[in-house]
């Protein structure tokens, strides 16, 4: 039986009971107890008159509480004091030794009275308490139930019966709690794992006496929750208190997840910023190497004398500005190039490209500088003819890219191999070299951007660690792959590319194949070979460029030619020299202030063709996007050069646009003498 059973049993006390009730009953009690002592008294005689008074007090207290002991305690001395004591049948005074009985006898009555109360005040206060707590347990949100030990012939805990279930923990079991009272604990839960370790922490709690305090899940995976279980000891059993806490283990698993993709997303920004840190370093050091090269040949060539020793020196110093210039130009342009392929800016001019032409062009520029470290440079192709749908620039830098880092990794009397072969439906461009190889651990990140096998201060080869990058995505832009493998340190590497061949369609569409330089090259139409070869002199072209030094370089260039240069310094000056000047060919800059060469652009194709309006034009600026190609062709233009200019390319341009003027299109026609 529960506690909360025996307390409701022992809730009926004479606080029930009237004081009519109470007194009638005592009174009524002591008649019997006289009636008895009068039964008996043949055989008790005078000897002992309070014998049979005793229990009729304790009877009377139980009965009617102190109130009742006391009405039976005073009736049944009265009673003997009366017809007892001598003198009998009056209440004189009686002899010590009566005094003494009757004074022990009324002690000992009233205190029995007293703890009889006393019990019964604290059963009603028992009863009050326990009403309570069945009223919360009743309504409370939590479960409580209580559970006696079942042992077995030894004394083993074998299980626990179910004694006591509160409306809240047979909704949270979904049992009723007829189903489970009185049953085994074992019985009637379901799963095995967590139904045992329960029963194991509820016998502990039992034999040690040590309250449990455990979070544990409960029923199958896909309908599980959390409990958080107080068991503590009570007898031979236990009171459970449980709380469903499926909510809150949800919200700690939701914040553990959200405080580890924390943890993981901090950890990427660290590592990004530590890459950005490490890239900051490396391109201060490679931007500053070629500067310091190019400034201290520039001092030395403006301090010393023209002797005929400094002859030998200006030379070598003009050659090493040259070099690093072009390694500082080609540095920028790789972050750019990064900077087009995060911002998914990067455009392809696609057409029909023989591979072979592209690779070994690529290969070819590449020659003296293998030569000059004593580095074989080799090439087999093995699908001559073999075009792809991409854009032959691109795809060129690609080449570039993948040789010079073979080249730079190969130490000297080493090999760097380019093959070219059709496999399937794909053409592989495989570069191998026999350098220093890759480690196993960095083979997964050598494509990714600024990641370097070795970023230290001590490094042996220089760069920022985006060609890879670079190459990647270029290679994927043409639908392909690229793929590296190595067998280690020291056993060199290798890198193949794949890309699609150019199916049928393709072919057919593209019967007549434009050659078109890729971004930050020339853009024009080509002519043929031998119209190349034409020569320039007497040429007038006309150079509109708001920077006094840059204005010079083209025109150094274009004496080189033999053409006859003019500079102008801004759009207003270069509409008076159309007049003045009255040249051939337009080569002007599209970033000038007050006026870019956009807007004088626009006001020269607004002249009539005798006034200059149909003159040859060619855009040079800094931006080097497809886009800003595109705007100044639409603007115009016929060409466009991207900053830095070589003589090289600004020659091409020049005698493609003059084998035009030649032939006469019209619009194009050089202005009269």
């Amino acid at each position: 039986m529960s506690v909360a059973s025996l307390l409701r049993l022992a809730s009926v006390t004479t606080s029930k009971r009237s004081a009519p009730a109470r007194y009638g009953g005592a009174l009524l009690i002591a008649g019997c107890a006289i009636a008895l002592k009068l039964a008996f008294y043949w055989l008790l005689g005078d000897d002992a008159p309070f014998i049979l008074y005793f229990p009729a007090v304790v009877a009377g207290a139980w009965f009617g509480g102190l109130d009742g002991g006391l009405v039976v305690t005073a009736a049944c001395s009265a009673f003997v004091w009366y017809f007892y004591f001598i003198p009998h049948r009056s209440f004189s005074p009686p002899p010590l030794h009566n005094t003494v009985q009757l004074g022990t006898f009324i002690a000992s009555s009233v205190m029995c009275s007293l703890l009889a109360e006393n019990l019964h005040r604290a059963r009603r206060l028992a009863a009050r308490s326990a009403e309570r707590l069945r009223i919360a347990q009743d309504h409370s949100l939590d479960g409580f139930v209580t559970l006696w030990a079942v042992r077995d012939a030894p004394g083993r805990i074998v299980d626990f019966r179910w004694e006591y279930v509160n409306p809240a923990a047979a909704k949270m079991l979904e049992r009723a709690s007829e189903s489970l009272l009185g049953k085994g604990l074992l019985h009637t839960l379901p799963g095995d794992s967590a139904k045992h370790e329960l029963f194991e922490r509820c016998a502990r709690v039992v034999e040690t006496g040590e309250p449990v305090d455990v979070e544990l899940p409960w029923g199958e995976a896909d309908r599980r929750r959390w409990f958080r279980i107080m068991i503590v000891k009570l007898h031979d059993g236990i009171a459970v208190h449980f709380s469903d806490i499926t909510g809150r283990k949800r919200a700690d698993e939701e914040r553990a997840a959200l405080f580890a993709s924390e943890r993981r997303a901090r950890a990427q920004a660290e590592e990004a910023n530590r890459l950005k840190d490490e890239f900051l370093a490396t391109i201060s050091h490679e931007l500053r190497t070629p500067l310091n090269a190019i400034l201290g040949w520039s001092h030395l060539l403006q301090a010393r004398s023209a002797a005929a020793e400094a002859a030998e020196q200006r030379a070598r110093g003009l050659a090493a500005i040259e070099r690093n210039a072009r390694c500082q130009a080609r540095l920028i342009e790789d972050i750019l190039d990064v900077s087009r392929i995060i911002t998914g800016k990067v455009r392809l001019e696609r057409q029909l490209v023989d591979l072979d032409a592209v690779i070994g062009a690529a290969v070819e520029s590449l020659r003296p500088a293998a030569d000059a470290k004593g580095v074989a440079l080799e090439l087999a192709v093995a699908a001559r003819g073999a075009r792809v749908f991409g854009d032959a620039t691109r795809l060129q830098q690609v080449c570039w890219n993948l040789v010079s880092n073979a080249i730079k990794f190969t130490p000297a009397g080493g090999v760097v191999g380019v093959s070219i072969a059709q496999r399937g439906a794909d053409l592989h461009v495989e570069v191998s070299d026999t350098g220093q190889g890759i480690r196993p651990e960095f083979l997964p990140f050598v494509f990714d951007r600024f990641s370097q096998a070795d970023s230290s201060t001590t490094r042996r080869h220089g760069g920022l660690g985006l060609g890879l990058a670079i190459v990647r995505h270029l290679v994927e832009l043409h639908g392909g792959s690229v793929s590296a493998r190595s067998e280690g340190e020291g056993k060199g590497a290798t890198f193949d590319v794949a890309l699609p061949v150019a199916g049928p369609a393709q072919l057919e569409r593209h019967g007549l194949v434009q050659a078109r330089d890729g971004e930050g090259g020339a853009d024009v139409a080509r002519a043929s070979p031998g119209a190349l070869e034409r020569p320039l002199d007497g040429l007038r072209v006309l150079v509109v460029d708001d920077e006094a030094d840059a204005g010079e370089i083209a025109v150094a260039m274009l004496r080189e030619l033999g053409v006859e240069p003019r500079v102008a310094r801004s759009a207003e000056e270069a509409l008076r020299a159309l007049v003045e000047f009255r040249p051939d060919i337009l080569v002007s800059d599209l970033g000038m202030p007050f006026e870019d060469g956009f807007s004088l652009m626009r006001k020269v194709r607004a002249l009539p063709p005798d006034a200059g309006g149909g003159i040859p034009a060619v855009a040079v600026t800094a931006y080097a996007r497809s886009e800003d190609r595109q705007r100044a062709l639409a603007a115009g233009f016929q060409a466009y050069l991207a900053k830095p200019i070589s003589a090289a390319d600004l020659a091409d341009v020049v005698s493609n646009l003059a084998v035009q003027l030649s032939s006469g299109p019209a619009g194009w026609r050089p202005l009269a003498p």
